[in-house]
This record gives structure tokens, sequence and C-alpha cells, in this order.
């Protein structure tokens, strides 16, 4: 889900009180279609969390959603490159927590 502004229709993330572009104070909540490309990536050779050391080496994505927004996330499945096509996927860390990663769309 992302914000979008009701007076200009730019989505926004992350939410905010006001639209950066118009500055309007009026927005809901739109689902997204998770789809997006890669605009940058970085592949990480080193845990510095302990809890990243079994995924090591794993990428780090900027991925510009069709939407317009930019997210920086997790890349599963396959390598990554500037340019590739990916859709959201869903990692259920706790009951509690879930995060949004990227995998080639297909």
């Amino acid at each position: 889900m992302l914000q979008r502004c009701l007076d200009c229709g730019r989505h926004r993330f992350p939410a905010a009180r006001y639209c950066t572009q118009c500055r309007g104070e009026r927005s809901e909540w739109v689902a997204t279609s998770g789809a997006g490309v890669v605009e940058s990536y970085c592949t990480f050779h080193r845990a510095y969390w302990p809890a990243f050391a079994p995924d090591v080496p794993y990428d780090v994505v900027q991925v510009r959603l069709d939407e317009g927004v930019r997210l920086f996330s997790n890349r599963v499945g396959g390598k990554a490159r500037s340019g590739m096509r990916v859709r959201a996927s869903f990692d259920p860390v706790t009951p509690a927590v879930t995060l949004v990663k990227f995998a080639p769309a297909e």
C-alpha cells in the first residue's frame, strides 16, 4: 500500500502528512502493482549484522515502482542487474513483521 495525494494524484513514500509535489493534505491509501525496475544495486560480501551471515553474498536493490516511488530492499532469486523488471514478494519474518523484497518478474 502507498499513499496517493487526492489533489495531484502523486504516490508517495514514505508516508507523510503533506504531498511533496503540491503540498496538499488530502491523501488515501491505495494498493500498488508491486512491479518495478531495479535502478541500482550493491552486492554485500560481508555480513555487517549477524542475522545476514547465512545470506552472504546478498544484493541490496534500489527499486523504482511503476507508481514512481523508490524503495531499498533485498533481491531474492537470480542475479540483480540495473534495468531488470522485478515484482514484490513478502517475507513474514515474525508474526508481527513482514518485509517486502523483490524477485525477478516473469
